[in-house]
């Protein structure tokens, strides 16, 4: 017998999948036990996603905006619980396609390169030059741990947020690698 009431229909079929559980597993799992099954359940999807697209979309902001704390809180957890996976995960990525990590570094060269009125490889050499003047300001050598093994330039106030401000030596810092990397977890931190 169909449900007129959507919220009716919603708490008879909840009810019901949880009274049926493992009957609609052992369903599913006999539906899609072969390749072509899936493929013919994935395409299945993908329609009634793209069909059904502004429904999900307003669904999907709904929830958001009613369980913001909650998604915050699993978000952060996931993150820190899966940190060093996803590190190795987009260390892996970023190997395995470099040509995505140059087209991302050329589009911020460019947009950077833009309040200086110079073009991508201009900017990525006026970039080299001023970290050789940091560093030989600094005497090659960390500022916080006096380290002269993987030294690296660190922007005080990052490019993205002052780029009129990229080319300036005072705004430098001569760092280790270690001393970088906890400088940045530190910033993170702030925010």
């Amino acid at each position: 017998m169909p449900l007129k009431d959507p919220v009716a229909r919603a708490v008879y079929k909840k009810k019901y999948r949880e009274d049926n559980y493992d009957r609609i597993r052992a369903y599913d799992k006999k539906r899609f036990s072969t390749p072509e099954a899936r493929k013919r359940a994935i395409a299945y999807q993908q329609i009634h996603r793209i069909k059904n697209r502004d429904e999900i979309k307003i669904k999907k902001k709904q929830y958001h905006k009613d369980h913001h704390e909650e998604c915050l809180i699993r978000d952060r957890l996931y993150y820190k619980d899966h940190r060093e996976e996803r590190k190795a995960k987009q260390k892996q990525y970023d190997k395995d396609h470099p040509e995505v990590n140059l087209k991302a570094k050329k589009k911020e060269l460019t947009k950077l390169g833009k309040t200086f009125d110079m073009n991508c490889n201009d900017m990525r050499y006026a970039l080299m030059s001023w970290t050789k003047t940091v560093r030989k300001r600094d005497n090659n050598k960390c500022t916080w741990c006096n380290s002269t093994k993987t030294l690296v330039s660190h922007h005080l106030w990052h490019k993205s947020f002052c780029p009129e401000s990229a080319l300036d030596v005072v705004n430098g810092i001569t760092l280790c690698h270690k001393c970088h990397m906890e400088q940045h977890r530190h910033d993170r931190s702030d925010n």
